[in-house]
């Protein structure tokens, strides 16, 4: 590589995009709902307005002539924007409710287990209550925060305490043989819903999905510069792209299930643990 040649910036891109993860995080839902509409319709009149400017002149004959095609181009880059996000809401929305009732799931099977090893009545059953306690309050805590990052991970200390939960459970089963495939059923399903966890939270809608919506949005406000931008078309431009700007931060409200005030709430694994709310 010659000098003075730098890389494509990766690490740069990679910065920035989790920077605003991170400030997506650290919003309301109002802020990013409002936020989504502003930004939209504020930028959609900025470009409507140069491009008017540079582009759709309204004594150019060349646009008086393609009138035509250019309503046609411009219905399509809305018509496909606004379809593919309405599928992509439909996913996010589908995947936000499967990792709730997949939390709802982990705490029947903790109370469960909970529940039979206060019938066994045993001090190492009391043991291995307190430990399915560190368990779950190592996942509500450590482990959430894990998973709502940008690159969703499992928490080292919730294995931990889960890899002590499953010793101590098996030195109850040893002493009691009638309980034994009940309890071990239980740890089994622990760990598949523990995992299932992971999955939902690394089901967000990929990068390039928005590189590519950008370009058809950005495509689609340049177009509006064909219309005459007196008030009345400014606030029609407005609402218009606003509309489709808060569908997007809708999207990226639910995007990822652990984060931000609308996701996967772990209520019910603490009460079902019988900790102290938080």
């Amino acid at each position: 590589m010659r000098r003075g040649h730098r890389p494509v910036p990766i690490a740069e891109a990679a910065q920035i995009m989790d920077w605003l993860y991170r400030l997506i995080a650290n919003s309301s839902d109002g802020v990013i709902l409002a936020g989504g509409v502003v930004c939209t319709a504020g930028l959609a009149l900025f470009i409507a307005m140069i491009s008017r400017r540079l582009l759709f002149s309204p004594h150019d004959e060349a646009f008086e002539s393609h009138s035509k095609l250019a309503d046609m181009v411009h219905g399509s880059l809305l018509a496909f924007s606004v379809f593919v996000l309405a599928l992509v809401l439909t996913e996010v929305r589908s995947n936000l409710g499967k990792a709730d009732d997949a939390e709802l799931r982990e705490a029947s099977v903790v109370a469960r287990l909970v529940r039979d090893l206060q019938t066994l009545g045993t001090e190492d059953a009391a043991t291995a209550s307190e430990r399915v306690k560190d368990y779950v309050r190592s996942a509500v805590t450590a482990e959430w925060k894990m998973l709502a990052r940008h690159n969703p991970l499992l928490s080292d200390e919730t294995d931990r305490a889960l890899a002590s939960l499953v010793a101590q459970v098996n030195t109850v089963a040893a002493d009691h043989p009638e309980a034994a495939n009940a309890l071990r059923a239980y740890l089994d399903k622990l760990e598949d819903l523990r995992q299932s966890r992971l999955e939902f939270a690394t089901k967000s809608v990929p990068p390039v999905f928005w590189w590519v919506m950008a370009v058809f949005i950005v495509g689609a406000m340049i177009m509006n510069g064909r219309h005459k931008l007196d008030a009345f078309g400014m606030t029609l431009v407005a609402f218009h792209m606003g509309a489709i700007g808060l569908v997007v931060a809708l999207i990226l409200v639910m995007d990822a299930p652990f984060r931000g005030e609308t996701s996967v709430s772990p209520a019910s694994l603490v009460r079902a643990a019988r900790l102290p709310s938080p």
